[in-house]
């Protein structure tokens, strides 16, 4: 990628050229970094009606561009903003080194008639993968980040979640309980890859809630909510409705795939629960073996004997288990061995420090071997680089899922997916690794199409 002069950037072009940054990026342990630049003067004899004057505007912009790199591209936005798009980044600091760098040419190199002109540039930082999977998203976090560092008076600030969270009233039980009932819950689905092969062995179910007034709730936000009231249960069934009615109509289509939903210590009290999963299997005529239901450590010792009660007699059914968040919590291996799961999904934690961590590195490849050694597949959450990915071959895992592959996404986003990939198979042979493109351009949080800001 070539740099494109101040003069002639163009937005559109800039857009295309970000997307094409992530999609080289995504096959590497490598960042994309966007930054976006307000130019301010502080001299309001030197400002015209819009802003800078065109001479202090060109030649701050030139100041900028001269502390880019040959595969950096600068875009003017309007006015005095322009923003930056810092291809192959080996991490995060280096990002923030060149917008410290920026910042620092502009304290220093600008006069006009001998008299030091003061400015007040400041910048706002997003990356791939961390904040944002496309261009559109990235452009979004990025300029977030910049209205947080105006506000706050900072020079440069790095987009956080935290930043996107509008100050609300603390969320009601009524309010989540309509929601249960007034369908504003949505799943999505977030595809398991086999590592040695690259296809799609299942999709976990992932619950998001589309509020009227508040818009779009993230679950860590109403689950823990639910599960100090109880209403965790009547969620949790419909989640199990949602997802294995949705299994039934890939069916139909000729689409055969596992889909695996969580369960919370409240579901293993409710003595009910295996003939509702059964009922639902058999209203839908969805084959147990397609269904995977996750459980963590912690609710399985809050009371192992009665967890057990509950997991034998699903199993029973034909269905399959999996405990979550793996090496977390404080399961014995004494359990371990009697618990009747196939499988365990190692805890992200993990799997996004061990690139640079050995301690973590050292914990996976332990819970790997003990996996194995005690009959189970074994998955690894959050993984978001190449690099992880490898490692975790390497480490002989099974399966994996994260970022990386796809974020979660819509259903119709999963059954286009499907039908080209078997398409593919049919006349090409193996089926395509999903991290090539599909998913990282049209996976997001919300299943409505996001208009590019620029």
């Amino acid at each position: 990628m070539t740099q494109i002069p101040v003069e002639i950037a163009d937005n559109a072009q800039f857009y295309i050229q970000i997307r094409q940054a992530v999609l080289a990026a995504q096959h590497s342990s490598r960042q994309v970094g966007l930054l976006m630049i307000d130019i301010e003067a502080g001299e309001p004899s030197f400002r015209d009606g819009d802003g800078l004057s065109n001479g202090m505007r060109e030649k701050a912009f030139a100041l900028v561009s001269g502390t880019l790199r040959e595969s950096d591209v600068l875009c003017r936005i309007s006015g005095a903003e322009a923003a930056v798009l810092l291809s192959s980044l080996r991490k995060t600091e280096d990002a923030l080194l060149v917008a410290e760098k920026i910042l620092r040419e502009l304290d220093q190199l600008l006069h006009l008639e001998s008299r030091a002109v003061n400015l007040r540039p400041q910048i706002g930082v997003a990356l791939f993968p961390n904040h944002g999977s496309s261009a559109s998203t990235l452009l979004e976090c990025a300029d977030i980040a910049l209205k947080t560092a105006r506000r706050n008076k900072q020079r440069y600030v790095l987009y956080s979640e935290e930043f996107s969270r509008s100050p609300r009233p603390p969320l009601r039980l009524s309010a989540l309980r309509q929601a249960i009932v007034q369908d504003q819950l949505f799943p999505l689905y977030q595809p398991k890859i086999d590592l040695k092969n690259d296809s799609i062995t299942g999709l976990e179910v992932l619950t998001r809630w589309r509020h009227p007034e508040f818009g779009l709730i993230m679950p860590d936000e109403f689950i823990p909510l639910s599960e100090r009231t109880g209403l965790i249960v009547p969620l949790t069934l419909w989640v199990l409705n949602a997802s294995i009615n949705q299994c039934r109509r890939w069916r139909d289509q000729g689409i055969n795939t596992s889909i695996a939903v969580n369960l919370s210590m409240w579901n293993l009290d409710t003595p009910e629960l295996p003939d509702q999963v059964a009922a639902l299997l058999n209203s839908t005529g969805v084959p147990a073996s397609q269904l995977e239901l996750e459980i963590t450590e912690s609710a399985i010792m809050d009371d192992p004997q009665r967890a057990m009660r509950t997991l034998k007699a699903i199993r029973d059914l034909g269905v399959r288990f999996a405990i979550d968040d793996f090496g977390t919590g404080y399961s014995s291996l004494a359990y371990l061995r009697k618990l009747p799961v196939s499988s365990i999904k190692i805890d992200k934690s993990f799997t996004q420090n061990m690139e640079s961590d050995n301690d973590s590195a050292v914990i996976v490849r332990a819970i790997i071997d003990l996996g194995h050694n005690l009959g189970l597949k074994v998955v690894a959450e959050g993984v978001e680089t190449l690099g992880a990915r490898e490692m975790l071959t390497d480490f002989d895992c099974d399966e994996a899922q994260g970022y990386y592959f796809s974020r979660p996404v819509t259903a119709p986003d999963i059954t286009r997916f499907m039908e080209n990939a078997q398409t593919s198979s049919a006349q090409n042979g193996p089926i395509e690794n999903v991290a090539s493109g599909w998913a990282l351009e049209n996976a997001g949080e919300v299943p409505t199409a996001i208009k590019p800001p620029l």
